[in-house]
C-alpha cells in the first residue's frame, strides 16, 4: 500500500427548509462548487466583502444520505486506519445564520 496519499476534500451539501438555494451553485463534474453572498446593502456600496467564493474539490455531494457519504470518503480511511495508518476526518458544519 502507499502511504503517500494526497489530502481528499469533499462536501456535503444538504438542504434544509431555509436553505440559500440561490447562493450555490454546483459545477457539472460534481467536482466545484461556486458560492455567492449578495452584498450587504446596510453597510454601503462598497463594504470591500468578499461575495464570490469557488472551490475545486474531490467531490460534491448534494442531498447525499449518510450510507453515500460514509462510502465515498470514510470508508477507505477507516478501512486502512484499522491496518494501523493514520487518518482523519474533519466535520466542519456551515449554517446560515438568520436575516
Amino acid at each position: 500500500m502507499d502511504t503517500r496519499k494526497k489530502v481528499h476534500a469533499f462536501v456535503r451539501v444538504k438542504p434544509t427548509d431555509d436553505f440559500a438555494h440561490e447562493m450555490i451553485t454546483y459545477g457539472d463534474d460534481n467536482k466545484s462548487i461556486d458560492i455567492h453572498f449578495k452584498k450587504d446593502t446596510r453597510r454601503g456600496i462598497v463594504n470591500n466583502q468578499q461575495t464570490d467564493w469557488s472551490f475545486k474539490l474531490d467531490g460534491v455531494l448534494h442531498d447525499a444520505s449518510q450510507d453515500l457519504v460514509y462510502e465515498t470518503v470514510a470508508q477507505d480511511v477507516v478501512s486502512q486506519a484499522l491496518d494501523g495508518y493514520n487518518g482523519n476526518l474533519i466535520n466542519y458544519c456551515l449554517t446560515r445564520s438568520p436575516s
